[in-house]
């Protein structure tokens, strides 16, 4: 089995896969038919993915963005909040990495330790996504990064 790409920290990218990465969400926003409409067209990108979204603590943004832009591109999300999750009541990190995996295509979690993305990261099979950490927002970095470009 592959290792799964993960989306961890900004400073694991070059600076070409970093611009490579911006171009596309840049072309992919410029496609849209209009702002704020939501694409569920057979075909699209993510067409028939599902995104499970881990929030060991909220967030109106992080958790809008993810789910408007997931289905601008066809796919799905599940979202797990802080109280739906088993840690801290018998379930280790490792276990809901092995779980999820079994049923989604990546996973985005903000989290309140750096250490649970690291290890949900490392025991998952799927892709991770990180959406805040104590350490690191390297999602938030690139949508500023977007912003400076597009003014």
């Amino acid at each position: 089995m592959d290792t799964p790409r993960h989306f961890l920290d900004l400073h694991e990218l070059d600076a070409g896969v970093l611009r490579a990465i911006l171009e596309h969400a840049k072309a992919l926003k410029a496609a849209r038919p209009s702002r704020g409409k939501v694409s569920l067209d057979e075909g699209a990108p993510l067409d028939g993915m599902m995104l499970a979204m881990l929030f060991e603590k909220p967030s109106t943004r992080t958790r809008m963005s993810f789910n408007v832009g997931m289905r601008q591109l066809g796919g799905q999300v599940v979202v797990l909040n802080a109280d739906d999750l088993q840690l801290g009541r018998g379930e280790t990190i490792v276990d809901t990495a092995r779980v999820l995996s079994r049923y989604v295509d990546a996973i985005m979690i903000r989290s309140n330790r750096h250490q649970n993305m690291l290890d949900l990261a490392s025991h998952a099979t799927v892709p991770v996504i990180n959406g805040l950490t104590d350490l690191l927002h390297p999602c938030q970095t690139l949508a500023d990064a977007m912003t400076m470009i597009e003014h």
